[in-house]
């Protein structure tokens, strides 16, 4: 039997450069299989530029026309899709099942039975996080940001929250870009600002090195011990605070996912993965578990090509994964985990998450529909692929 060939979209990402291994290796462990022996469904990654259309789209045809692949796969934005979707539905038997961090509200005016997406729902994090300081706090807080984050629905995903919280002011400070040092940090002018404002909160919307730069500075003025600090569900993973643990810090955010917690499944998935790469897992390598559960369920149709029977399956299954119950039928509306509102104390030893509430989900329709109005930025790659 020729294997099924599954081609892989996959970006740059200076944050995570090595994501598609790590996707990849949950993956196989999904399907019960020791990574890269499996014989038929093959993995094929191909180069997507920064993940903006053109990349992606040139990427796609090298699949589709000389790879031959049967399914099209890889981290992308919803702002590839009007340009992936006549792609993928030309042929007659092709399926998209794309990843996303959730760094955009979905929007899906244009619905194709032969798509599907595993998405993260950052943006629902990041709401919950926001009602959730307004609720604890009920003063206006303050939200910092570079401009590359301020181009997604994360802070407007949080001032969402804040507003149905029944708070209607928030502060906010989009760090300028620098063409000349576009890494360097320079925001002592906004920390005096907020020393002067002395706010409810700080909000910290971050990625990568320029995250953990943030903490170095913050924790660098005496006066911030008195401001909570709220940090997007990134800046919380351990393969970031894990370079500044020593800080001591006293964070507050929200997360969607805790490889800690205390549940069969996610132990499971934790143990089988640092078995198998020697390495504790990321937000990748869970979400390439939880498409390697449903492909589990899909494998008998696969083999025998019946592809009206895969996409029905696609369409109306359900897995339960490490975090919970998972769909990837976005026209039925994505289910969302628990989404747990966590104190993270860290030390020279280690990084400690303590529960302090359980989240409020966004409503899927007034909410998304007035933040789905509120912004239309420029910005077409996949969250962290910078």
């Amino acid at each position: 039997m020729n294997p099924i060939k599954i081609g892989f979209l996959t970006p740059y990402s200076s944050i995570y450069p090595n994501f598609f291994p790590h996707l990849a290796t949950g993956f196989y462990l999904g399907l019960d299989q020791k990574p890269g022996r499996r014989a038929d469904i093959e993995l094929i990654p191909e180069f997507a530029g920064s993940g903006g259309i053109p990349s992606v789209v040139e990427a796609t045809k090298k699949l589709l026309n000389f790879s031959n692949v049967d399914i099209i796969s890889g981290m992308i934005s919803y702002r590839s899709l009007p340009d992936l979707i006549p792609l993928i539905d030309s042929r007659k038997n092709a399926i998209g099942f794309f990843f996303d961090m959730g760094e955009m509200l979905p929007t899906f005016d244009y619905h194709s039975p032969n798509i599907f997406f595993n998405s993260h729902q950052l943006y629902q994090s990041q709401y919950a996080l926001g009602y959730w300081a307004q609720k604890e706090y009920k003063a206006p807080g303050f939200i910092i940001t570079p401009i590359y984050n301020s181009g997604y629905q994360l802070h407007t995903s949080f001032q969402a929250g804040v507003r149905d919280a029944g708070g209607n002011t928030i502060l906010q400070a989009v760090i300028p870009y620098d063409n000349n040092n576009p890494h360097h940090l320079n925001i002592e002018d906004i920390l005096e600002k907020i020393r002067k404002e002395a706010p409810a909160y700080v909000h910290a919307l971050f990625v990568g090195p320029q995250g953990n730069e943030f903490l170095n500075l913050w924790k660098s003025k005496s006066w911030t011990k008195d401001i909570p600090l709220l940090v997007a569900e990134n800046m919380l993973y351990p393969d970031m605070l894990d370079d500044v643990k020593h800080l001591g810090l006293n964070l507050y955010g929200a997360m969607l996912w805790n490889p800690d917690i205390e549940y069969k499944i996610n132990k499971q998935f934790v143990k089988k993965f640092k078995q198998n790469s020697g390495q504790s897992p990321n937000l990748y390598a869970l979400q390439g578990y939880e498409a390697g559960l449903m492909f589990r369920e899909l494998l008998h149709p696969l083999k025998k090509r019946h592809w009206d029977i895969v996409k029905e399956k696609l369409q109306n299954t359900n897995i339960e994964g490490p975090r919970g119950v998972k769909n990837f039928c976005s026209k039925r509306g994505f289910l969302t985990p628990d989404v747990d509102i966590v104190k993270t104390r860290t030390d020279s030893s280690g990084i400690y998450n303590t529960v302090i509430a359980i989240g409020k989900k966004m409503n899927s329709n007034v909410t998304t529909t007035l933040l789905q109005e509120e912004i239309d930025s420029g910005w077409v790659n996949p969250y962290l692929c910078i």
